[in-house]
């Protein structure tokens, strides 16, 4: 297929439309505006007209994140989250120096997925886990224990 990519963040009708094919819901336009403002990268997916994927990096000159890997559902399989990673990680590589890091939250049982593009799961070594804040979570836990 003959896909268009850019390097940069869709519209706001376009990025809930994206969440929505994934099942992830939609954001009002105040919040995507908000997001659309602290990346510093982004790229996205096209074919013809419809937006088919996109990515997005945070970040502030030296910690970088990786956000919003996401591929609609009808197009998944077909490489687009490649390009979408191969994308960010070419990006990475021109701004990349001994001070500079990125990292990423893999969705459960996608580390493998970004391992491809050079990620590595933590903990590993001295790095520790990354850890999302969540104190609702233990709580429901321990109901359960």
């Amino acid at each position: 297929m003959n896909f268009q990519i850019t390097k940069k963040f869709p519209s706001n009708e376009e990025y809930n439309e994206l969440f929505e094919s994934v099942g992830w819901g939609n954001r009002d336009n105040k919040k995507i505006d908000q997001i659309r403002e602290y990346n510093v990268f982004a790229v996205s997916v096209y074919l013809k007209d419809k937006i088919i994927g996109m990515a997005r990096v945070v970040g502030d000159g030296c910690y970088y994140t990786v956000y919003d890997v996401v591929v609609h559902k009808d197009f998944q399989g077909q490489g687009i989250g490649a390009i979408l990673m191969n994308s960010i990680v070419d990006w990475y590589k021109e701004i990349e120096d001994d001070d500079t890091y990125l990292y990423l939250g893999a969705s459960y049982n996608r580390e493998k997925f970004y391992e491809k593009f050079g990620f590595v799961s933590r903990p590993y070594g001295h790095i520790g886990a990354g850890m999302k804040y969540d104190p609702e979570f233990k709580k429901s836990m321990t109901m359960h224990c």
